[in-house]
């Protein structure tokens, strides 16, 4: 249920001031999020793991791991390597 539409919870009454404080929340739980699907993703990766992902074309692409950053991934498709987001990838 979008926050709008919440009972009791309505964004249209907050001030300015309240809806940065908010927003400032909200992304710093978005980063949080993120970051622990990072490391979780990271402690399952190794170099050589197969790991499928979207290419900038929303299609499917596979390959494999040939290194491995505090974010990034780098993965070699075959005919050219990606650094791919952490949590974009999924082990196939």
């Amino acid at each position: 249920m979008p926050v709008s539409q919440h009972p009791g919870l309505s964004v249209n009454t907050l001030s300015l001031d309240e809806l940065r404080t908010l927003n400032s929340a909200v992304v710093q739980r978005i980063k949080w999020l993120r970051s622990e699907e990072d490391k979780r993703m990271k402690r399952t990766l190794f170099i050589g793991s197969q790991v499928s992902f979207r290419d900038n074309d929303g299609r499917m692409a596979e390959g494999k791991v040939t290194k491995i950053m505090r974010k990034f991934a780098k993965v070699d498709v075959g005919d050219c390597i990606w650094r791919v987001p952490l949590n974009h990838l999924t082990k196939v």
